[in-house]
């Protein structure tokens, strides 16, 4: 056990001194005339990009995926352990509008896994969003997205515990709607978010596997914020947030070996009230935190309530044109798709950065550790990410992607787990 808190203690101090650094080195750099909040990726190269459909006043841009994927411990278990080929082909279709007073933009993609040892069974998968933004430039904003998720974990910017790390059958969706409102110096904002997470098959959990529909549930959120802005760069702000976890029920028969804190029923409520700020410290470096209380109680008697400090932190640096970092701290009651951690509470630190080697050629890394806790219960596990990868323009239409990733989970569910996948998608 000691082993274990040591080795947690220096990934802790690893990540915190590279923070330390990123802000050190901020201070001296020059200015820039490009916003450190977006991805490299995403910022504009006309010479790599082909022209989009134009319908009207929407662009659409369709694209299709195909690659090969090697996992050396499919289940991330120390005690079962099976790796896996995988082969998917993924067709995907974006959609944007490109009026100026409104965003809409709609994301579409289907797929299809094949487990070429059949370690598992083939997986079709689905992904729908859909952001809606209206009212740009006005006093009124009204602003609605959705979200259809079907087998489809992948996350497209550093994240806290976002990942399951073996292939369960997932189906995710959900929709949120609010609206804006200035008032002077002043911005009144109300938001509601509903979100349903179903899962259906086998879940392996130390040696055991085990039906995991006990883990369904719905999610209720609601908040309200008051922002105050004297200037277009930085913003205060006061946030009150609600949260109803509601469990379709608990099935600790189906899962004998599951350690109580699992099998019982996580159904609650969470209240918390954050005061944060947003500002542009610098040209380059761009700063969005809050800190705060949270309080999550729930159903069960037998479930200790959890009252924590709270507080989320995310600053953008780009100290040249070429390179950019992204450094998020956080502690939250955490709503992961893993059925096994969601409600429960998350603290974590992750590191994205991102270089442009040369202009078809972008370099990418991430490092993310994360634990979690339960109530007097204390730390029930902790979970290590590292992720490399590449993404190489060949043309206008054609693109590699080479990534890899290991993953490490200790505590009441240890194992570890490496992935390396490789992948050409055609632009349309």
């Amino acid at each position: 056990m000691a082993r274990i808190f040591d080795r947690a203690y220096r990934r802790r101090r690893a990540l915190w001194g590279a923070g330390v650094c990123l802000t050190c080195v901020a201070a001296s750099a020059s200015a820039q005339d490009f916003d450190p909040r977006t991805r490299i990726e995403d910022r504009p190269r006309p010479e790599f990009a082909s022209p989009p459909i134009t319908i009207g006043a929407f662009e659409l841009v369709p694209q299709v995926e195909a690659g090969v994927e090697y996992v050396d411990n499919l289940f991330a278990s120390d005690l079962i352990d099976v790796d896996d080929v995988i082969v998917s082909v993924r067709p995907s279709l974006s959609v944007t509008d490109r009026r100026p007073d409104r965003e809409i933009r709609l994301d579409l993609a289907t797929g299809y896994q094949t487990f070429l040892n059949n370690n598992s069974e083939d997986r079709l998968q689905f992904l729908a969003t859909t952001r809606l933004r209206f009212g740009l430039g006005t006093s009124t904003r009204p602003f609605a997205g959705a979200e259809i998720r079907l087998n489809d974990s992948s996350q497209s910017q550093v994240t806290v515990g976002g990942n399951i790390n073996q292939p369960l059958r997932a189906f995710s969706y959900g929709a949120n709607a609010g609206v804006a409102q200035d008032i002077g110096s002043f911005t009144l904002e109300g938001e509601g978010r509903i979100a349903r997470n179903t899962y259906d098959g086998e879940y392996v959990f130390r040696d055991q596997v085990f039906d995991v529909g006990f883990g369904d549930n719905t999610l209720y959120q609601g908040r309200g914020r008051v922002s105050y802005s004297s200037r277009p760069d930085q913003r205060i702000y006061v946030e009150a947030r609600y949260g109803r976890f509601d469990y379709d029920g608990t099935l600790p028969t189906a899962a004998p070996g599951l350690p109580a804190v699992f099998a019982a029923d996580r159904s609650g409520d969470n209240f918390s009230v954050v005061g944060g700020v947003q500002f542009q410290a610098t040209e380059l470096l761009s700063f969005d935190g809050n800190v705060g209380y949270s309080r999550l109680s729930y159903d069960d008697p037998s479930q200790p309530t959890i009252d924590a400090v709270s507080f989320e932190a995310n600053a953008y640096y780009s100290p040249t044109r070429l390179t950019r970092f992204q450094l998020q701290a956080r502690r939250t009651v955490d709503g992961t798709i893993n059925p096994l951690f969601s409600n429960f509470l998350s603290t974590g630190v992750a590191l994205r950065g991102e270089h442009e080697l040369r202009r078809d050629l972008i370099l990418r890394g991430d490092l993310e550790y994360v634990e979690y806790s339960a109530g007097d219960v204390g730390n029930i596990g902790d979970e290590f990410r590292a992720v490399i990868g590449a993404l190489y323009y060949v043309s206008p239409r054609v693109s590699l992607n080479l990534r890899g990733e290991v993953f490490q989970r200790e505590g009441i569910s240890e194992g570890d787990q490496k992935r390396v996948m490789v992948s050409a998608a055609y632009t349309f």
